[in-house]
């Protein structure tokens, strides 16, 4: 058996007194007579005081080995006390080391963070001022394309119309001129029926001199009866002339505004859709590679402040396995149970912290992906709404040159019909006021409209 240096010193001490023994009990027994109160009779027997002696003595010294045995665990357990209270001041320092130096790593990863988030904002709004100064760009340009395409097709429309209306006008000038040969050739035919009508009436009145005057009138009457009936069905021939001339020249002008309308407003609308829809998805790309990049940025971010506080948490526990497993041995595993809550709580509201962080940034990108989406439908709206102006500015343009050129088509009907109604007038030496043309077709007005 192993005996600690307090037991084998009360050991030496008690085999000391063992060899002592004879002085010893020369000197407890004058004692014992005195203070024993015993029967006489153990007093008289020298052997039982001798026995009583050894064992007192005995005892004695096994009491004093144990008191300085006693008195070596005590101050033994005080020297362990005392190393158990420096490790644990020492942990508790060491713990306290780690939670500033996990208070100093977070409050740079955070001061990481937000310079980065900085960086990352002012970045999208550079982006954000680059993209609206392309988008700006790009809209001149469509705006630019769009006003020269109109002014091309309204340059076109315009030539094509005049051309129709030149090559319109042409064959009325024909027609009229065929009109203006045939009356006069009516008009001569007429005049010579009636010069001859005028001479055979003439003839005989010189046959009957009494009946003269009666004949002269009759023959006047019969003149003017004829110049009048061959008047009116020249001007209603002329009119139904006209008229048919009129209709063949609007449906003429309305075919071709159609076929020259339609092909003309859907190009100019696929093109400008075309241009509105790849501006829109350049734009919308952009938007997302950029909102790509800046979410994987962050989330590479939070990856690593992740594996870094994952690091502090495993050495933490490491620590407080220790800690437990020294505590276990000393009466201070409270304290140090406390020490390590206090760690625990204070890293997991951290890491809350930065979640709460992270969560608030994927916030702000979505709101600002919201945005773009929605300056992009602007952009959208606003591309439909200059392609509806700009073909109703064309339409109206197209629709005018129309108007016009029917105007001067039905000026152009009415001189000729007035010189034709004032020629006839002067040929049979009268006339009645000249007849208006027809009023405007309204359903070249209506068509014009509809376009």
């Amino acid at each position: 058996m192993v005996h600690t240096r307090a037991q084998a010193a009360a050991a030496a001490v008690a085999a000391a007194h063992m060899s002592e023994m004879p002085d010893v009990e020369t000197a407890i027994v004058p004692h014992v007579e005195r203070a024993s109160t015993a029967p006489l009779a153990i007093a008289n027997v020298p052997s039982v005081a001798d026995h009583l002696a050894n064992l007192a003595q005995h005892s004695i010294a096994q009491t004093q080995a144990l008191a300085a045995e006693h008195v070596a665990l005590q101050q033994q357990h005080q020297g362990h006390s005392h190393a158990q209270n420096a490790a644990l001041m020492a942990m508790q320092a060491t713990t306290e080391s780690s939670v500033t130096q996990l208070a100093d790593q977070q409050r740079a990863i955070v001061e990481e963070l937000g310079e980065a988030l900085t960086a990352t904002q002012s970045r999208l709004q550079d982006q954000q001022q680059h993209l609206q100064m392309v988008q700006d760009v790009r809209g001149g340009q469509i705006e630019r394309f769009v006003n020269d395409s109109i002014a091309h097709a309204q340059e076109e429309a315009q030539r094509e119309a005049q051309i129709a209306a030149s090559a319109h006008l042409e064959g009325v000038r024909q027609k009229l001129l065929e009109m203006e040969a045939k009356i006069d050739g009516g008009l001569e035919n007429i005049s010579q029926h009636v010069q001859q009508l005028v001479e055979d009436s003439f003839a005989a009145s010189q046959l009957q001199v009494d009946s003269c005057e009666e004949s002269t009138r009759a023959v006047q009457m019969e003149v003017e009866a004829a110049a009048t009936r061959i008047k009116a069905s020249l001007k209603e021939s002329l009119e139904l002339d006209l008229q048919r001339a009129s209709g063949a020249v609007r449906q003429d002008l309305l075919a071709r505004v159609s076929s020259a309308e339609e092909p003309l407003r859907e190009s100019i609308r696929s093109l400008v859709l075309d241009i509105t829809t790849n501006a829109a998805h350049l734009l919308e790309c952009r938007v997302h590679k950029a909102h790509t990049n800046t979410q994987s940025e962050l989330n590479l971010q939070v990856q690593r402040q992740a594996d870094a506080t994952t690091a502090l948490r495993e050495q933490i526990r490491k620590l407080n396995v220790q800690a437990k497993r020294q505590a276990r041995k000393s009466d201070g595993a409270a304290l140090e149970t406390t020490v390590a809550d206090l760690v625990r709580q204070e890293v997991e509201e951290r890491f809350r912290g930065v979640q709460i962080n992270a969560q608030r940034e994927s916030d702000a990108n979505i709101k600002f992906r919201q945005e773009v989406q929605t300056q992009i439908r602007d952009y959208q709206s606003n591309s439909d709404r200059s392609i509806q102006a700009a073909v109703g500015e064309i339409c109206k343009t197209i629709r005018d040159t129309v108007r016009a050129a029917t105007q001067e088509t039905e000026e152009l009907k009415r001189d000729g019909l007035t010189q034709q109604i004032y020629g006839s007038d002067e040929l049979n030496d009268g006339g009645d006021g000249d007849e208006p043309a027809a009023d405007e077709d309204p359903a070249l007005e209506k068509r014009m409209q509809e376009a």
